[in-house]
């Protein structure tokens, strides 16, 4: 008796795992079909541009064209430029669907390209959208336009990438690799450098070449950031400072200095690896930055045909090096101390170093700033000469 009541509690208790089973299946096919978007409903948003307009939101998305159909030629542009504006960031991409069937693929987001009058006014509507659109990946990549508009930029035609934000993005890291000049920033970097406190925020700005023929995208400076508002630029010579100031070791990059035997020659150097170490030090009451910069690179290229190629002649070489590097790293203090823009990080590496110090130097850290001291050290080795070792005497 006492084992078929067991039994028959087994099969009821199996039953009613069957029973669960069955309706969880059943909770997630009718769960599955809400919110459910066909994907030939869908658009392919590659980048996402915003400016300010006469107080308004003024927006320009571009998207990846469909599959080419019979009728399509190749000079037919592979991408579609959609603007629309709004009171809000929100509103202006809401708008989009007034003019715009699909509905928009956030995820496949590359690029996000944010006017120098809105950044100029508030970057964080930017970021804020950003933020809060949960497909939004976040190692996206951010430019900031200088002297023309997002659509401007979107609409031109790239050479041999199929879509701006493509060209864009290829050229922020090729250009990093073989020049060295600015430094890409993604969404998650610059959202740290508004959010902490000690840094500001540093973002690669872009313009139109219209010089030739044909209209070319262009890296032009670095846009500096007090709070929410850019307040200046760095040049080419400043942006390859603050890039050597990074915490994280540095690969790649070309800089051109005169030539140690006559200075009308000039010399090319290629930076092959270097890495920074900055140490906040207190002493007399006085903060001085330490900086010492260790790097490694080659020989590239130069204008004359004197023969560079001995030891005395690489001391030389390795001398002007360093001395070349000390000024692109004070060019940018400088310019970072006059808009008063803690580019650097040096509060944050404050609070690492003693949070007690920063507690203290936290609210008038817009006064100390602009006055602290570095104390720059270089030190740069020659590694190569890649094909040859001796330079060419031509007739």
């Amino acid at each position: 008796m006492w084992c078929a009541r067991l039994a028959l509690n087994r099969m009821e208790v199996a039953k009613m795992r069957h029973i669960g089973l069955c309706g969880l299946i059943l909770a997630a096919l009718l769960i599955g079909g809400c919110g459910k978007i066909e994907l030939q409903d869908t658009g392919i948003p590659l980048s996402v541009g915003a400016d300010l307009k006469d107080d308004q939101i003024d927006l320009a998305i571009c998207l990846a064209n469909p599959l080419p159909t019979e009728k399509s030629t190749d000079n037919e542009p592979q991408f579609m430029v959609l603007n629309s504006s709004g009171s809000t960031f929100s509103e202006a991409i809401r708008n989009i669907s007034l003019s715009f069937s699909d509905y928009p693929l956030w995820s496949h987001l590359q690029l996000s390209i944010v006017g120098e009058n809105l950044a100029r006014s508030d970057m964080s509507l930017v970021l804020d959208f950003i933020t809060r659109n949960r497909y939004v990946r976040k190692d996206l990549l951010i430019v900031v336009t200088h002297k023309v508009t997002p659509a401007e930029i979107l609409s031109v035609k790239p050479i041999l990438a199929p879509h701006p934000p493509t060209a864009i993005k290829k050229m922020l890291k090729i250009q990093e690799a073989e020049t060295g000049i600015y430094t890409p920033m993604n969404y998650t970097e610059i959202l740290h450098r508004f959010l902490t406190a000690g840094i500001e925020p540093i973002i690669p700005m872009i313009t139109i070449d219209r010089s030739g023929a044909e209209d070319r995208f262009l890296l032009d400076g670095m846009a500096v950031f007090k709070g929410r508002k850019m307040v200046g630029i760095l040049n080419e010579n400043e942006s390859r400072g603050f890039r050597l100031m990074r915490p994280e070791q540095i690969r790649g990059g070309l800089f051109i200095m005169p030539s140690p035997l006559n200075r009308k020659n000039l010399v090319t150097l290629e930076l092959s690896r270097s890495q920074a170490k900055i140490t906040p030090v207190f002493k007399d009451n006085q903060m001085i930055m330490k900086i010492q910069l260790k790097a490694e690179g080659n020989f590239y290229e130069q204008s004359g045909t004197d023969n560079l190629f001995t030891e005395p002649m690489f001391k030389r070489l390795e001398a002007a090096a360093e001395q070349e590097l000390t000024q692109q790293i004070l060019d940018s203090i400088h310019k970072a101390q006059e808009l008063n823009s803690d580019i650097f990080g040096w509060g944050e590496m404050v609070y690492r170093s003693d949070p007690r110090i920063w507690k203290t130097l936290e609210p008038k850290w817009d006064q100390i700033f602009p006055a602290v001291q570095s104390d720059i050290s270089v030190d740069f080795s020659l590694r190569r000469s890649y094909l040859t070792d001796k330079s060419f005497v031509f007739r």
